[in-house]
């Protein structure tokens, strides 16, 4: 367990190997900025999205061209800033709750330049029912957040993608918990068995398909299907 941590602060997956995931991270560059992130993010012991899997969802964003993003988990600016600069005519409309890194990912997205990026202090739920209120529609939704969480986002983040929407959850494997390895059942079997629940849910959305990658902490791409499709 204190391996699999210490992994985690060092930016490295704990489901691929250590040698793979540290290969991954000298081959694909990154801007100069998310550098200074991850170094930030190891000293002070602060989660983000692991780099491997920040160069797909830059693919993601690149490959989508979203002109509306919603995130749901800010963080201290990681992902914000890769989307940002894989697309940047995107408008980006970030939520966390967590006013302390909100603080610092707003110095991160001044020295990267952003401009078309909204920070909103507020419990996501919160704000998800105020855009599903008003009718908002997003072409791509990121979700890192509070992974217990995921199955009550479930039917909301469906409702607020656009027709030609992607939606990408985060952690969804836990530490490759979810898929089996032994874990302290007293510490984490909520987390565990909502996700769990989460997945299962998702395998029968009808007017999705579905993607899960052993990238990461566990990559899940949702994408809505083209009418014409069925």
């Amino acid at each position: 367990m204190l391996q699999m941590e210490f992994n985690r602060w060092k930016n490295l997956s704990e489901i691929v190997p250590v040698d793979v995931e540290s290969f991954v991270n000298v081959y694909n560059s990154r801007d100069e900025v998310l550098e200074d992130i991850e170094k930030f993010a190891v000293e002070e012991k602060v989660p983000i999205l692991l780099p491997s899997a920040a160069a797909l969802l830059e693919l993601l964003i690149k490959l989508v061209k979203p002109e509306k993003i919603l995130e749901i988990g800010t963080g201290i600016g990681y992902s914000t800033i890769v989307m940002a600069k894989a697309f940047p005519d995107a408008e980006i409309l970030t939520v966390d709750s967590n006013l302390k890194r909100l603080k610092v990912a707003k110095e991160f997205f001044k020295k990267a330049g952003l401009k078309n990026v909204t920070v909103i202090h507020s419990d996501a739920f919160e704000l998800i029912e105020d855009l599903l209120a008003e009718g908002e529609k997003f072409d791509f939704i990121f979700v890192d957040s509070v992974k217990s969480e995921y199955p009550f986002f479930n039917f909301k983040i469906q409702a607020l993608l656009s027709e030609r929407g992607m939606a990408v959850f985060d952690n969804v494997l836990f530490r490759g918990y979810v898929c089996g390895k032994s874990y302290d059942e007293k510490r984490y079997s909520r987390t565990v068995n909502l996700l769990k629940l989460f997945l299962n849910q998702i395998k029968e959305y009808p007017d999705f398909s579905v993607t899960l990658l052993p990238l990461g902490d566990g990559f899940l791409i949702l994408k809505r299907k083209s009418p014409e499709r069925g």
